[in-house]
């Protein structure tokens, strides 16, 4: 008898017990709908920077990567990184003098140099893989952006448009709110625009890095003249930078050609 007035008070204190972790449970636990306005910063958080990090590897020592071509059509500075094309042949990267590299080389496919051919590959699959992983990253949440993104202030996560982004009405500013290793990936559906001069830049604050922010654009980039720009672009065809524009970071084209006009500044970020 009593063992079986036992088996009752048992079976209530285990139900007790075991609704009470799921209500804890419950309470940390935050329900987001697919493609919703989330504070992405928050979601950074609770995700590790390194899930996010854009690897770019080999593709990183150079400033300028082109499939194609690469022309510079007046005086610039490429400071701390390489330029090199692959497929293309060394005949095609024009204009260098007069824009110069400063501790950094130029590097072609078809260079007599041994191992410059092997070096160009990688470089070249280094960054599909890393234009690739940008594409497809959905951790955290994609937050859904369309248009002119000037004057927005951004904190760090990944941003997704399904059609063309500019910078045009204003400054567009990445804060990483006091976080040096805060990530941004920007997934542009189809081009990417700016209009530069006194709006159309990209202010960091907050401690944000260039380093740490990517642009994988679907087709081409341009950045309009005098623009300040921060960050890698990952280009699928072409990048053009008109006169005056300087970007702190890397101009990166897969498959089209990297045109530079005049005063043009490569930094390595």
């Amino acid at each position: 008898m009593k063992l079986q007035n036992l088996f009752p008070v048992s079976a209530i204190l285990l139900a007790a017990l075991f609704t009470g972790c799921s209500s804890k449970l419950d309470s940390n636990l935050e329900t987001v709908s697919p493609g919703s306005s989330v504070n992405s910063a928050v979601i950074g958080a609770t995700t590790s920077n390194s899930t996010m990090a854009v690897d770019l590897k080999s593709a990183a020592n150079f400033g300028i990567l082109s499939g194609v071509a690469i022309t510079s059509t007046g005086f610039g500075t490429i400071n701390g990184l390489n330029v090199g094309i692959y497929p293309g042949a060394r005949s095609s990267v024009i204009g260098f003098p007069p824009t110069i590299i400063v501790n950094g080389s130029v590097f072609a496919s078809d260079d007599a140099t041994s191992g410059t051919l092997a070096l160009m590959m990688q470089a070249k699959q280094d960054l599909s893989d890393a234009y690739t992983f940008a594409e497809s990253a959905i951790s955290p949440l994609p937050v859904i952006v369309a248009g002119d993104q000037g004057g927005k202030t951004l904190t760090p996560g990944i941003y997704k448009s399904k059609s063309t982004l500019m910078i045009h009405s204003g400054d567009l500013t990445l804060d990483a709110q006091g976080d040096s290793t805060a990530i941004w990936i920007f997934q542009v559906g189809s081009a990417l625009t700016t209009v530069g001069g006194a709006g159309g830049n990209v202010i960091l604050t907050g401690g944000a890095q260039a380093k740490n922010i990517f642009w994988q654009i679907t087709s081409s980039a341009t950045l309009g003249a005098n623009t300040s720009f921060n960050g890698n672009l990952l280009a699928l065809s072409s990048i053009t930078l008109d006169s005056g524009a300087k970007v702190t970071g890397r101009v990166l084209a897969r498959n089209g050609a990297v045109t530079l006009a005049s005063t043009n500044i490569i930094t390595k970020p």
